[in-house]
């Protein structure tokens, strides 16, 4: 019906491992801090669905990254992932809404979407939890099994960015933010050409630019405002970058030069922002 996939011929994993697990669930695991799994080689990845699902769903581009993530995974870093929706969602909703459904009804089809993102991503990563998690809780407990939890649309109302933000919160984590656009601009890129690109901000400041850029008509801020409030009363460490240059995302995971924007708060003067 819409010509939403690229062909792939992909291979199988280098290593033989498989993205199942075993049985246990996560929540019979210890829950506790003390493990050297939350250290800050942790990182929460919340990724725009813009990056691989926009015109057509890009296999090629999530096994290249999927094999990133291997990579990273090797070289001890840990990752909890939350999968966007992009425009493959939005085409389902369009489909829904024209059907007659309401808009809790569109954020239902929404999920639905970024939960079959989600399972690619399983797919593809070495150590995998078996299925897509919908529980914050279960993250920590998920990284104790030494496996990598991947998440998904949760509650309507919800974007993901906010589902990550809210389990960068819970585990201690840096959060990074993976979109279509180099990080975050002092305007749209795409409609006005002196926008600047911010090379790191203060929570306070990330959200006074979301404010004042959803005031204006027909606005797409480059984070909605819950998540950001959820990252600034915790003051998470976040990164804002193209999710399509993986040696870009290599070097924020690195702590080495990268392009986009960092948001960081290091003044014991800034304020915690009222839910």
């Amino acid at each position: 019906m819409f010509d939403l996939f690229e062909k792939w011929d992909g291979a199988p994993k280098t290593d033989g491992s498989s993205s199942s697990s075993s049985g246990v669930s996560p929540s019979q695991t210890q829950d506790s801090y003390s493990s050297p799994v939350f250290q800050k080689k942790l990182f929460v990845l919340s990724v725009g669905g813009s990056v691989f699902f926009n015109e057509k769903l890009r296999a090629p581009e999530i096994a290249k990254f999927c094999e990133c993530i291997n990579e990273l995974i090797r070289e001890g870093y840990e990752f909890v992932i939350v999968v966007g929706g992009g425009r493959v969602a939005r085409v389902y909703q369009a489909g829904a809404k024209a059907l007659g459904a309401n808009n809790f009804e569109l954020d239902e089809v929404g999920i639905a979407i970024t939960r079959t993102n989600a399972l690619l991503f399983i797919y593809s990563i070495n150590d995998a939890w078996h299925n897509v998690l919908s529980d914050p809780k279960d993250a920590k407990n998920v990284l104790l099994l030494k496996k990598v939890p991947v998440f998904a649309g949760n509650l309507p109302g919800q974007t993901t960015d906010a589902v990550a933000a809210i389990i960068a919160e819970l585990i201690g984590a840096d959060f990074i933010n993976l979109s279509n656009v180099d990080g975050v601009y002092s305007a749209d890129p795409a409609k006005e050409d002196h926008a600047r690109l911010f090379k790191e901000l203060s929570h306070i400041k990330m959200v006074s630019l979301i404010k004042a850029q959803a005031a204006k008509p027909g606005a797409h801020t480059f984070i909605d405002p819950h998540a950001a409030n959820i990252l600034t009363r915790s003051k998470v460490k976040s990164f804002f970058i193209n999710g399509s240059d993986l040696d870009n995302f290599k070097s924020v995971v690195h702590g080495l030069e990268f392009k986009g924007t960092i948001v960081q708060t290091v003044s014991t003067d800034d304020v915690i922002l009222d839910e």
